[in-house]
């Protein structure tokens, strides 16, 4: 009898790490991706981000640096050709997935394009944040994925920040 509790309880403790890590947009695009070698992921830890705060130009934005305190993981998805073709595909996987993830705003300039994504939780908290970005110039697709506590003005902070970029000269 109590073999069977420990299995039981082996498989619950199981299931519950399962729920609890679900992998990010980054990992499933990824996986879409898996024999491109067009496609690279990078993996930014909590432990370099502390480091990024810490430099000495950090202290310019005080805000970016505290919400910067609180993200859980960065990775950053490059594609150095077709990029409209990898932007398709990675917003159609975030549409397909309208329980998970929702649309926030689009931005739009002279030499390139892109949209936001969030995830939240049900109580509204926003715990990823999707940004999807293409040059037209030369074809490069840049997707940022973050995780961990996002609040609201870090989010407006970027989406500013990317929709009001000047062309270069």
């Amino acid at each position: 009898m109590t073999r069977i509790a420990c299995f039981i309880a082996a498989l619950l403790a199981c299931m519950a790490t399962t729920a609890q890590t679900s992998m990010d947009f980054a990992s499933k695009f990824m996986d879409k991706c898996a024999d491109d070698t067009a496609v690279q992921c990078i993996t930014i830890s909590p432990k370099m981000m502390e480091q990024l705060t810490k430099q000495p130009d950090a202290s310019r934005n005080e805000h970016i640096t505290q919400a910067m305190q609180k993200l859980k993981s960065a990775r950053i998805v490059t594609a150095s050709a077709n990029g409209d073709e990898y932007y398709a595909m990675a917003e159609s996987l975030l549409k397909d997935n309208p329980q998970r993830f929702r649309h926030a705003r689009d931005y739009h300039n002279d030499h390139a394009h892109g949209t936001f994504y969030t995830r939240q939780t049900t109580s509204g908290d926003t715990v990823e944040l999707v940004m999807l970005h293409t040059d037209t110039n030369n074809g490069r697709l840049v997707i940022v994925n973050l995780t961990g506590d996002i609040d609201k003005e870090f989010v407006e902070s970027l989406q500013k920040t990317f929709g009001e970029r000047p062309p270069k000269a």
